[in-house]
């Protein structure tokens, strides 16, 4: 279940209502950053008082060459991460969903613009705000270290994606992946059916492809019965089949609701090919 700005309040947390700031019904941290936290851990969280910022779909929180000195959390929604040519051609870096953070790397100066796809909400902390928390609760520090580390390990599969794979390798490899990202945020969940706000271009910017041969990969998956996107909805019908497109086990592609929440920020498939078998295919 996706969750709307306007029920942020509602929103439920493995913290219950410690979860929450006094007096605004709003989480400083998202959910996947506090899991598992105790009651005191929560209290110092919360202490720290973050400002908030809202969104609409198509505005944009930074862009690229914007001096940045604050540290982003997003609670809710959808968005990208992009750079832009001088010509105007766009490559879109990631596309970020719930307990993503912007702003942790670099020296400020922001080298990508980020855009909301739905609607959004953001906790917002100055560095030094943000790393005197860390001091205070030493175990969040190594989850910010793990969504670095997940960050970087989906950047590795956009490059293959990019760089070697096939357009419907491409197509069905980020279908996986957004489709085990919102697993994450609702490991209770096992339809094959997902909300995925993004338009053809968002997918083409995405995997370096043509809107038109996005269209085609499209048309050819739900005609070979495998997925259907239609009115930002993407239903899975065939999962064997889609799990062997992009490379991942089929487990993997639904994981069962036991297998709990993964921990922040990192991808739940692995596609390691071992060196010697690849050596002894040269």
């Amino acid at each position: 279940m996706m969750i709307t700005v306007s029920n942020l309040r509602a929103h439920p947390s493995n913290n219950g209502s410690q979860g929450e700031i006094a007096g605004t019904g709003l989480q400083a941290l998202p959910p996947a950053l506090t899991v598992g936290l105790s009651a005191q851990d929560m209290l110092r969280v919360n202490a720290a008082r973050p400002s908030f910022r809202n969104l609409k779909a198509g505005e944009s929180l930074y862009f690229q060459g914007d001096d940045c000195r604050n540290i982003y959390l997003l609670l809710d929604g959808w968005a990208f991460r992009h750079q832009s040519l001088e010509d105007g051609r766009r490559q879109i870096l990631d596309f970020a969903l719930a307990g993503s953070a912007f702003g942790l790397p670099g020296n400020g100066v922001m080298t990508h613009s980020l855009e909301a796809l739905t609607p959004c909400a953001f906790s917002v902390f100055t560095r030094d705000n943000l790393c005197e928390l860390l001091q205070r609760v030493p175990v969040l520090a190594l989850r910010f270290v793990e969504l670095l580390a997940g960050a970087e390990l989906r950047a590795f599969e956009h490059l293959t994606n990019v760089g070697r794979r096939s357009a419907r390798e491409r197509v069905a490899n980020l279908l996986v992946e957004l489709l085990m990202r919102t697993h994450q945020l609702n490991p209770g969940g096992t339809t094959p059916r997902m909300t995925l706000p993004l338009m053809q271009p968002h997918i083409g910017d995405a995997l370096g492809l043509a809107s038109e041969t996005v269209c085609r990969t499209l048309a050819a998956m739900r005609k070979d019965g495998i997925v259907v996107l239609r009115a930002k909805k993407l239903d899975v019908l065939d999962s064997d089949r889609l799990a062997s497109e992009a490379g991942v086990e089929l487990e993997q592609v639904l994981p069962p609701a036991s297998a709990g929440r993964c921990r922040a920020g990192f991808p739940m498939w692995s596609r390691i090919q071992p060196t010697e078998r690849l050596a002894a295919c040269a």
